[in-house]
């Protein structure tokens, strides 16, 4: 074990993209099971196997200043999509509940409030911004 501690030393490692890049290599590959006999098949070979090496390089490269920056990149792209697909499960879930979902109209922060209580003045607990809505 300590010689995989040594040859790790100095090197990147994982980071968020390339958790998703090896995720994205598993869902390629059961894809490419899924249309094994077809046209598709060697084509999504190729592209997993290009997906995998990527992963790869990242994680034994040295060259860590980079791949900090690719991550950061990524990550931009990323949470946006990410937050949405969360807001989209809180409103889902909240959608028979007690509580209701706002939106604060200066930070876009997501606010939980009690339903059925009228017109009442919300205060963002992150910006302190006041609006009024029905709830």
């Amino acid at each position: 074990m300590n010689w995989l501690r040594r040859f790790m030393y100095g090197r990147y490692g994982t980071d968020q993209l390339s958790m998703f890049l090896f995720a994205l290599f598993i869902i390629i590959f059961v894809l490419e099971n899924f249309f094994r006999n077809t046209v598709v098949a060697p084509m999504l070979m190729v592209v997993s196997y290009l997906v995998i090496l990527l992963y790869f390089f990242r994680c034994l490269s040295r060259n860590i200043y980079r791949r900090q920056a690719e991550n950061q990149k990524f990550l931009r792209m990323w949470n946006p999509v990410k937050n949405y697909f969360k807001y989209l499960k809180m409103k889902f879930q909240e959608r028979n509940g007690v509580k209701k979902l706002y939106r604060c109209p200066k930070c876009h922060q997501i606010i939980r409030v009690p339903r059925g209580r009228g017109k009442i003045a919300i205060t963002c607990p992150k910006c302190r911004f006041e609006f009024i809505k029905k709830t």
